[in-house]
């Protein structure tokens, strides 16, 4: 060290090159570590996507209900974000309709439904809520409910619900396929 002391104090150009070899080293470090900062921060802005678009996943549940007063389909947003529809397809296997109630029978003279829901294209759900898409319930003191019960039984049973959806990034998720066969076991 005494050595490389006197060389420098004795030659000015070996002390001039040994600060030019330190400067440069000095400025290949901050080269580098710019360089990984700059890696650092895109891989966080990745990850801080991801994140925010897992948090709001909507997912799709088609749900139903077959009691002996009441018989309901719903479509339900079960996930941690905004559902937006954008196709309800209901099939038998050979055709294709775009909601449930094109599917169903004729009601007796003057027995309304107790709702349904024709065409869901651009429907926003959010996450946690609910659409109805047929409902049918007995209403208080009703003759013959459990006919009309049964001949929509027999029009659900065949049938497939199929929902084609998006989150808010527009990323197309996996389509919610149920078959309404639950509705076939008591005819």
């Amino acid at each position: 060290m005494d050595a490389l002391i006197a060389l420098l104090t004795s030659d000015a150009n070996a002390a001039n090159a040994l600060g030019a070899l330190a400067s440069a080293a000095a400025a290949f470090l901050a080269l580098f570590v710019s360089c990984v900062s700059v890696w650092i921060s895109i891989s966080t802005a990745r990850s801080q996507r991801r994140h925010n678009e897992l948090s709001v996943r909507p997912l799709a549940e088609v749900t139903v209900a077959d009691y002996e007063d009441s018989l309901r389909v719903t479509l339900r947003n079960n996930g941690s974000g905004p559902m937006i529809v954008l196709a309800v397809t209901v099939s038998d296997g050979a055709n294709a309709h775009e909601s449930l109630i094109e599917w169903m029978p004729a009601l007796p003279k003057g027995r309304p439904w107790n709702t349904f829901t024709h065409t869901l294209r651009r429907r926003t759900l959010q996450a946690g809520a609910e659409i109805v898409l047929l409902e049918l319930t007995e209403h208080e003191n009703e003759a013959n409910f459990s006919m009309c019960r049964d001949r929509v039984r027999a029009a659900l049973a065949p049938l497939t619900v199929n929902v084609e959806y998006t989150d808010i990034y527009d990323t197309v998720m996996r389509p919610c396929r149920k078959p309404l066969s639950w509705f076939g076991r008591n005819l």
